[in-house]
């Protein structure tokens, strides 16, 4: 079942935007930790904190997740709604020593 999300009450389907970031991301906070922990290759860590801010925007804005003009920060940048919100998968229930789940991982 497809369903409809978006920033500011857009109804275009999620699945149909062409953009994988605001899917794959539950919270804006894990692109930004993304960015400074994995980024740029083969320098990974060596962005400053506001070059992480700035390229998190950048990505957010071109995926429709928040408006050009917005300005990341510390404070901002967790009050930032991701469209794919509270429909991310989450994850089943598991007890130490139980049997995996039928079919994984294949």
């Amino acid at each position: 079942m497809k369903s409809k999300a978006g920033p500011a009450g857009s109804d275009t389907d999620i699945w149909a935007r062409e953009r994988i970031l605001p899917l794959r991301a539950p919270f804006a906070t894990i692109v930004w930790d993304y960015i400074n922990r994995a980024m740029p290759l083969n320098r990974e860590g060596t962005l400053t904190a506001d070059e992480v801010y700035a390229l998190s925007a950048f990505l957010l804005n071109i995926n429709g997740v928040i408006p050009e003009d917005v300005v990341l920060d510390a404070k901002s940048l967790p009050k930032v709604k991701m469209p794919i919100g509270d429909r991310y998968a989450p994850l089943p229930e598991w007890k130490p020593r139980t049997p995996r789940l039928k079919g994984y991982p294949y």
